[in-house]
């Protein structure tokens, strides 16, 4: 059978130090055998997004504890034959990194390793506003394409490349098995010679080039190490470019916009719309098919996929192991069944940047406070943020019928069964209102599923004889 590899995503801000996190493996290995789990950055960070402006990535930041607290956790993981990914941010940095300050002061070996302009360009940034802004200590205008506290790097200018070669070579002789790499599309602004473009939000597809792919390989290929991407571009990200980025480069990729289609207009989060079925599994079946696509319904980026979809956690967890998918990935408390937050109406308590971008944008719209509010609270990223229940692992591990026994048994049957891991997909039927039936095929076996979003009716997969393998 082809070789799988499950991820498991932990957001370390809302399970607490790097202790606390080594704690909770043994508990998520026992339960899902995870080849991976993924931590989102624990680096040292100002945290204006979250740890993802890294001020210096060679420390822990002291909110997570030390290199020695790392250690150990290294140590629970080997242990338990997990391999641990860490989250790696390289299309920018913190404005108080190190680099940045002395880019300001046009140090000379640091003053190219950011984006300079005597002028701005028309451009926004992916968290609103314009992508580039004015320092008065160099004078010019630095592009950021998310925050402005995280200016965009410099992949012109090959020591910025070295710099992340050291980087990487670090964190490999600590024991760490890859990295998970953010917004890996965006590093080479090749459109700074044409100056203006159209006002898409959040520019797509627009920047990955034939040097993005080449910097990306430089830095991944052939180190043994399993990388998994995270190409921006949502719903726009087209299959010849995802393949150019993972030919070489990278073990898998995922791409965010096989979920926005479902209820976003172009990615947009502060345009809401009702979920079409339809678009969005005919969206998702199409990408499962890519050998290196890693499924996933939930992540540090999203709401939490039963409250965004309005399906039962069961029939979502069908949909993402019993579809083509070698590397799916789970994000924490997804196993659970764990729905969306019960977040406040006051924008004051939201620490995310975008949450508060949505807020500001709406306003301005003439939304009132609560219509506003309204709608960050059903799309906020800050669903996904919150602490879990750590003790419903316990609790549903004595449960036969619960999520986390269920989400266990079917991982199982993806790991060993030949059909669901190597059969061929075909589609039969995907309905506006959430009925989606699929067969898998390989050789003369020919395995059915009918996944009922709307929880009318039973879920199931069938084997060729009409035997129920599995069933909500």
């Amino acid at each position: 059978m082809s070789k799988q590899n499950l991820i498991y995503q932990i957001y370390p801000n809302a399970v607490g130090d790097l202790r606390a996190i080594a704690d909770k493996i043994p508990l998520i290995a026992e339960k899902l055998q995870p080849d991976y789990i993924w931590l989102s950055p624990m680096f040292q960070s100002p945290w204006r997004d979250g740890g993802y402006d890294v001020s210096d990535y060679y420390k822990i930041d002291p909110r997570f504890g030390n290199m020695a607290d790392f250690r150990y956790l290294m140590k629970v993981a080997k242990k338990c034959r997990v391999g641990i990914l860490l989250d790696l941010v390289i299309n920018h940095t913190s404005n108080e990194h190190e680099w940045f300050k002395k880019s300001e002061l046009h140090d000379e070996k640091y003053k190219d390793y950011y984006i300079w302009l005597d002028k701005p360009l028309n451009w926004k940034s992916f968290f609103g506003g314009p992508a580039f802004d004015y320092s008065e200590l160099r004078g010019k205008y630095y592009l950021h394409l998310y925050d402005r506290s995280q200016p965009d790097l410099n992949y012109n200018n090959p020591q910025v490349a070295k710099e992340f070669d050291r980087i990487i070579d670090f964190w490999r002789k600590e024991g760490i098995a890859g990295f998970r790499v953010d917004s890996v599309n965006t590093l080479a602004e090749s459109g700074l010679r044409r100056g203006w473009i159209p006002g898409l939000p959040g520019f797509f597809n627009y920047y990955q080039t034939k040097q993005t792919v080449r910097v990306l390989e430089g830095l991944f290929e052939n180190k043994g190490l399993f990388t998994i991407a995270e190409p921006v571009g949502g719903e726009f990200l087209s299959k010849r470019k995802f393949r150019q980025l993972t030919d070489r480069a990278f073990s898998a990729a995922f791409n965010i916009g096989t979920l926005d289609v479902a209820d976003y207009f172009f990615s947009a989060k502060y345009k809401i719309r009702p979920v079409n079925y339809r678009r969005w599994l005919k969206k998702l079946a199409a990408w499962s098919v890519e050998p290196k696509f890693s499924i996933i319904l939930e992540s540090h980026d999203t709401p939490r996929a039963p409250s965004r979809f309005n399906a039962n956690p069961r029939v979502l967890a069908m949909l993402q192991f019993l579809l083509p998918s070698h590397n799916p990935c789970i994000y924490q408390g997804q196993e659970l069944g764990t729905l969306n937050a019960d977040l406040s109406m006051n924008i004051d308590d939201y620490p995310g940047v975008q949450s508060r971008q949505i807020y500001r944008r709406l306003r301005r719209e003439g939304k009132t406070d609560r219509q506003a509010m309204a709608i960050v609270r059903q799309s906020s990223r800050d669903n996904a943020r919150q602490p879990i229940d750590w003790c419903e692992y316990r609790l549903q591990s004595a449960q036969p019928d619960s999520v986390l026994n269920f989400y266990e048994k079917l991982i199982q049957l993806w790991r060993s069964d030949e059909v669901i891991c190597d059969g061929k997909l075909k589609v039969l039927k995907i309905t506006k209102n959430g009925q989606f039936d699929f067969a898998r095929i390989l050789g003369n076996k020919r395995y059915v599923a009918h996944l009922d979003f709307t929880s009318k009716s039973k879920s199931w997969l069938k084997d060729e004889n009409g035997n129920k393998i599995i069933t909500t």
